[in-house]
């Protein structure tokens, strides 16, 4: 707790010379709440922060550099410990010597080695990934413990309640820690909340629940042995609410008072019961301690810290380079970059058999979770009836409930859960029902999965695969029909795809298991029922996750597509063909601007100078303007075009068939680009 409070102060000290940048949350009155909690982890525990996780983070990190046999009295800590704090304080102060690089700062500090595996500035953006750590925990029969860290506002998150809800239906090792220090920035929890004490809130949900006073030490340090104890002896979820108290504002270094929204008054007496001051008081009353020792304890911290922060190297020579590219793209499968032929039908391909799309998606899939155990298959219904492997006639019943997951109706709890589970190396297909729900766990997926190596500085990673249904012409009215394309695209991190066969879907699919990246597969459900004749390759096959193919050649005008654009690209481009025009079809693949194939764009539009992008997504949400803004800035002689659904799709069928584009529309945009000089 020393270590803490001066590591703190100290950091008070850079931020006031102009050293740290961007806001700094300290913890300094909380120091015990997070030695009292972590002290009873062990190696393989994994602990969630939140925006103010300074003291998470150096307990947790400080328990397994430093290790219980250390005396604090007669020995000098070890190098390991003054290494870890010169990181610490070099992350803080942005440079490329800290623990994630300098890239992460105050809010996003991570060192999965001893366990801390991130903290996170959106207040409860943690709990779902913390829950997802708990998961790999029980899957992998681990006997550990997740531990999350929240302040009393995140209680009020519907993360926090779809996660708890999650936890205690699945009886996952997690246990939440609310340290409730009397202000969300400066609203009280009796304004914003309307249960109290906040811990009661987790007994609705079947949660073994505590609310520990301020400032008693020994009773949160005797719950957390208790029910940490009790999660590994698989007990289920509980939560912990700890009165505490921040000495200074919300953020920096002068005290709430001086921001007006509490007193001095409340704040000198939260000062009696600051753990600094009050637990070696205790223990002096119980013989525990002499104030000899405690003074060598005090000398010892402060002399660590001034150690730890001299050896942080001068900005000189250790500002972090930013390379883009390396902090949103990781590893991916290994596979040439060759784009892939339009149907790879070689000598050797095999025996083939007539499967329609989504039985092949679904094979694909159950293929996947009897390979590895790393794979993940959740999401809602996914093993019911009406299910996709159950309708497929593939579900593996043994799987069902431990890697083949019904989810409840709550997108944002299990989005997250994917990515703590990915983080800590599983490897889930998470099923959105339908495009639209992505909207619901949009902070996970894009707050989160998306940017997960650049809140971290690469040292980390979440490959969750997102499956999202788009039942555009289905009469499934504008709430269903969004195709996320264009939302998942204007987001970094994610790769996304539209296959528009099985081929590419299964080969694809295959890499994405292998990649370190998130992936997203948009899936048009009227493709679903169309029939292909697939071999056993096509089923192992890996394609490239990169390089888009050229489905038709022409010289007259180059069509540009994707998923269910294909087949009307191909369609339109036969009626073309009868008037003599000669149409090229580019299916690009990978829609993202990172893993867009440029060069195939560029040298279809040299063959034929005109190109027109059929974009089937409603037209405020295609992504059809950025592809030729990119390929504007690359040529002004050849001319260029698009095409989109309309804004919103109505349910009535004589509307809808309006609202989508068809064959005819293609052929009428092209003859006008033939036209146009």
């Amino acid at each position: 707790m020393h270590v803490v409070r001066e590591f703190e102060l100290t950091l008070l000290a850079c931020a006031e010379r102009g050293e740290v940048s961007g806001p700094m949350h300290t913890c300094l009155g909380q120091e015990g709440v997070a030695a009292a909690v972590l002290s009873h982890l062990r190696d393989g525990d994994q602990v969630i922060g939140n925006h103010r996780s300074h003291h998470h983070f150096l307990v947790q990190a400080l328990g397994h550099a430093i290790g219980e046999d250390w005396d604090p009295l007669s020995e000098d800590p070890p190098p390991a410990a003054t290494d870890l704090l010169t990181s610490a304080f070099a992350e803080i102060l942005g440079l490329a010597t800290g623990v994630n690089h300098g890239m992460g700062g105050s809010m996003h500090l991570r060192h999965s080695e001893v366990g801390f595996m991130g903290s996170s500035a959106i207040v409860g953006g943690g709990i779902p990934i913390a829950a997802g750590l708990a998961f790999a925990d029980s899957l992998r029969d681990t006997g550990g413990c997740a531990v999350c860290f929240i302040g009393d506002g995140a209680v009020n998150q519907g993360t926090f309640h779809e996660t708890a809800n999650l936890a205690g239906v699945l009886r996952l090792p997690l246990l939440i820690v609310v340290e409730n220090n009397g202000y969300a920035e400066a609203t009280r929890p009796e304004e914003a909340s309307a249960v109290l004490p906040l811990a009661s809130q987790g007994l609705a949900h079947g949660f073994r629940a505590a609310s520990i006073k301020g400032g008693d030490q020994a009773a949160l340090y005797r719950t957390a042995q208790d029910f940490v104890a009790a999660i590994r002896e698989g007990a289920g979820p509980a939560i912990i609410e700890v009165e505490t108290y921040r000495h200074r504002d919300h953020v920096g270094g002068v005290p709430g008072s001086a921001a007006g929204y509490r007193t001095p008054a409340e704040e000198a007496a939260w000062l009696k019961l600051d753990p600094m001051t009050s637990l070696p008081k205790t223990l002096l009353e119980q013989g525990l301690l002499t104030d000899g020792e405690e003074q060598r304890i005090r000398a010892a911290a402060a002399a660590l810290i001034a150690r730890a922060h001299g050896a942080v190297p001068g900005p000189a020579g250790v500002t972090p380079q930013l390379d883009a590219h390396a902090l949103l793209r990781g590893r991916t499968a290994p596979v040439g970059h060759t784009a892939p032929e339009p149907a790879a039908e070689d000598e050797d391909s095999g025996e083939r058999t007539e499967w329609s799309f989504k039985d092949a998606i679904a094979e694909g899939i159950a293929r996947a979770v009897r390979r590895s155990d790393d794979v993940v298959f959740m999401g809602e219904e996914v093993a019911k009836p009406g299910g996709l492997l159950w309708q497929a006639g593939n579900l593996d019943e043994k799987l069902v409930g431990s890697r083949i997951i019904n989810m409840p109706i709550s997108e944002a709890s299990f989005v997250g859960m994917a990515c703590g589970a990915a983080m800590a190396g599983l490897r889930p297909i998470v099923e959105l029902m339908y495009g639209s729900f992505a909207l619901i766990a949009a902070d996970q997926l894009f707050n989160h999965i998306g940017v997960i190596r650049a809140l971290y500085g690469n040292t980390a990673q979440a490959p969750v695969i997102v499956r999202a249904k788009v039942p555009i012409g289905r009469g499934y009215g504008p709430q269903h029909g969004l195709n996320p394309a264009g939302l998942f695209t204007s987001f970094p991190g994610w790769r996304v795809f539209a296959p528009a066969d099985p081929r590419d879907y299964l080969g694809t699919l295959n890499a994405a298991l292998e990649c370190d990246d998130p992936v997203l597969f948009v899936e048009f459900a009227s493709l679903y029922e169309e029939k292909f004749e697939l071999s056993e390759r096509d089923f192992s096959s890996r394609l490239p996750l990169e390089g888009a193919r050229v489905l038709r050649e022409g010289s007259d005008v180059s069509i540009f597509t994707y998923g269910v654009g294909v087949s009307w690209a191909r369609a339109a481009a036969e009626e073309l063909a009868a008037d003599g025009c000669a149409a090229e079809i580019v299916d690009l693949r990978a829609l993202d601007m990172l893993s867009t194939d440029w060069a195939a764009l560029k040298s279809s539009l040299a063959r034929t100078g005109r190109g027109l992008f059929v974009d089937p997504a409603a037209r405020s949400q295609s992504i059809a303007p950025r592809i030729i803004a990119e390929l504007v800035g690359w040529t002004q002689q050849q001319r260029l075009s698009y095409i989109a659904c309309a804004d919103v799709q109505p349910v009535a069928p004589a509307l809808e068939r309006q609202a989508i584009v068809v064959p005819a529309d293609i052929v009428g945009a092209v003859r006008n680009l033939l036209k146009a000089n």
